[in-house]
């Protein structure tokens, strides 16, 4: 009976389709040009779509895919079923399958999803899959709805329907990585004009350091203006950015350096007081140990 039933919803899509659907599956020898290019080896798609209002639509694979399949749902529900667990796949959320593993999904009947999908493979394809799990384990992502990132995936699509040039295969390809960080890095992918989300504690403590880049200040400073002690603070920014609040602060005040450096005479002397360094000696050999090069060698190498 249930061999039935899926016979019958995989009959019912084939007959009734899909208005307005696009859908593009590359062959396999373009794949094996796209593997042959160090540019584009690493990432790449390997088919790609988009299924509004998809009455019918189901897909069982029982021994998985060969490939990571993404699904973003944009409309409408879906439900997919992985890991013995049923997913329910909402408007404006995202999950990824990962290859050789079990699953069927299909559209809620009464108010089918819209998805756009695509399958990708390369050697760079698990880490990727890696940001959107929990603990190994892929999660069902919620994503804000940003018209830029519908007009890329849309970009993408038409760009292969006009073949498989060097050209078009690189472009895509490499398009793929920021469709992928527009996922995974929403607070910078915002519309033209947009205003920004309100920046939590970590991203307004980088926001001070910018603006004291001129002063001395202490960990206990900067996590007192957050109002959270010092050893609290040091973890969070440490888990978030990978390093110490002082180390990045160091560095966001070598990375100033290098603008005067390149674009002033001030002194290597002068330079280490204007940002809060006491001993010139101490920031030539802090700028050495960040840039590879002492602040007189940076000047002559970058000096406009």
């Amino acid at each position: 009976m249930e061999n039935q039933n899926n016979n019958e919803k995989r009959n019912a899509k084939i007959k009734e389709g899909f208005l307005g659907q696009q859908m593009i599956v590359l062959p396999k020898k373009v794949i094996s040009i796209v593997r042959s290019n160090p540019l584009i080896q690493n990432l790449y798609i390997t088919d790609i779509g988009y299924f509004p209002r998809a009455a019918h639509h189901f897909r069982e694979r029982k021994k998985g895919a060969k490939e990571y399949i993404l699904i973003y749902c944009t409309e409408g529900n879906g439900i997919i079923e992985i890991y013995g667990q049923s997913l329910r796949i909402a408007p404006n959320t995202l999950y990824i399958i990962p290859p050789e593993t079990p699953h069927k999904y299909e559209a809620v009947k009464k108010d089918p999803w819209t998805i756009y999908w695509m399958h990708f493979r390369g050697s760079q394809a698990l880490q990727i899959y890696q940001k959107f799990c929990v603990k190994r384990i892929p999660v069902v992502k919620k994503i804000p709805f940003k018209k830029k990132r519908i007009e890329l995936f849309e970009n993408i699509i038409n760009v292969l329907g006009k073949g498989y040039s060097m050209d078009n295969l690189e472009y895509i390809n490499i398009s793929l990585w920021q469709l992928f960080s527009s996922f995974l890095f929403q607070d910078y992918f915002g519309e033209v004009g947009e205003s920004l989300p309100e920046a939590d504690p970590v991203s307004s403590a980088i926001q001070f350091m910018q603006d004291n880049l001129e002063n001395n200040i202490s960990v206990n400073e900067i996590a007192q203006q957050f109002n959270y002690s010092s050893s609290h603070f040091f973890s969070i920014f440490k888990k978030r950015n990978g390093y110490s609040p002082i180390h990045y602060f160091n560095q966001l005040k070598i990375q100033k350096s290098c603008q005067h450096l390149s674009f002033s005479d001030v002194s290597v002397k002068e330079l280490s007081y204007m940002l809060g360094f006491e001993d010139p000696f101490y920031f030539s050999r802090l700028f050495k140990k960040t840039m590879g090069l002492s602040p007189l060698q940076y000047r002559k190498a970058y000096k406009n």
